[in-house]
């Protein structure tokens, strides 16, 4: 007898994992359908979450909400797994010129950033309400979890797969009362949410060894993370597109930014789907009943996917609005 589930998920990067675990703690049954792809978005992320981001910048959208959800929701995981991958840190800025300098005095001035800014002096700028994720490990210790309770099945996902019946779709031979799709950029090769625009946006980092040392995340260009004393992670870039051509840009900022020599480990390229109007696209499918997505969080999924996760959650089971700015019905309209 095929086994019944609450909800089948497609696709385990960030936001597929956030939702599982948006499951899990309510205590759902769920599978999750994942092929692994290799140039995922979440392989290049360096997982900053930020409340200011940009290169004006800027408070990012919905920051409140955001820096209260996300340090609560990856504890909240760490507890279960007994693994340690969120770190908590603020993020030093140096000023580029005095125009940078002013931009920033004006800012401190503003309640709306003064919450989140530390220490300003004639160097720079310290920013709290931050930190990042260690992706892999989160992803591979989640997929591990998951997979001994057999909540977890590699499998790639395609047209062959997938069949409607009475508003309804069915993926294989799963019995899913809701499928979510956590696909990113992937998406576009299904007819399914055809009508979402979903763009490409290709991004590369660099694990390097270095004596370089930092407490703090630096922000110049590109973003520099001690992920332990002598080993830096750094990234990431931004082009529109699926190209693998950042890396040179990276070592070119590495280099004036840190001031040491570097030894590059390992290279990391992935591919981000973006929205035209940077926001998240949530919702339930127009005509097939059971089918609902997340997607297209880009740079930011780390800080985005456990709001829009909880947002997509009590939407199904409790009737909840969801959030006008994430729905995907702002794109009918």
């Amino acid at each position: 007898m095929t086994k019944k589930y609450d909800y089948l998920i497609i696709g385990q990067g960030i936001t597929g994992s956030s939702f599982a675990w948006t499951l899990y703690s309510n205590k759902k049954s769920f599978l999750i359908l994942d092929s692994q792809e290799k140039n995922s978005a979440s392989n290049a992320a360096l997982g900053i979450y930020n409340p200011i981001t940009g290169r004006r910048n800027s408070l990012t959208w919905n920051a409140d909400k955001l820096s209260n959800t996300t340090e609560a929701f990856y504890s909240k995981v760490e507890k279960i797994l007994e693994k340690k991958f969120m770190y908590k840190k603020n993020i030093f800025r140096p000023f580029k010129n005095n125009r940078d300098f002013n931009d920033w005095t004006i800012r401190a001035e503003n309640n709306k950033f003064k919450k989140y800014i530390k220490k300003l002096d004639n160097k720079g700028i310290l920013t709290s309400k931050s930190g990042y994720l260690d992706v892999s490990k989160y992803l591979t210790e989640t997929r591990k979890y998951f997979k001994s309770q057999d909540r977890y099945i590699q499998e790639k996902l395609n047209s062959k797969n997938i069949k409607t019946k009475k508003s309804k779709i069915i993926i294989s031979d799963y019995n899913a009362k809701h499928v979510i799709m956590c696909l990113g950029i992937n998406q576009n090769q299904l007819d399914l949410f055809s009508h979402l625009p979903l763009r490409p946006v290709s991004g590369n980092s660099i694990i390097a060894e270095s004596n370089f040392n930092s407490k703090h995340i630096i922000n110049k260009k590109i973003s520099v993370i001690n992920t332990s004393k002598n080993i830096i992670h750094a990234g990431s870039t931004y082009h529109n597109g699926f190209e693998n051509m950042g890396t040179n840009k990276i070592e070119n900022q590495l280099k004036k930014l840190i001031k040491k020599k570097y030894k590059i480990k390992e290279y990391k390229f992935g591919v981000r789907p973006v929205t035209k109007d940077r926001r998240p696209f949530v919702g339930r499918h127009s005509n097939i009943k059971n089918l609902y997505i997340i997607n297209g969080l880009g740079s930011k999924g780390v800080s985005q996917s456990p709001y829009c996760s909880i947002e997509l959650f009590n939407y199904i089971e409790y009737k909840k609005h969801l959030d006008k700015e994430i729905n995907i019905k702002r794109i009918n309209t």
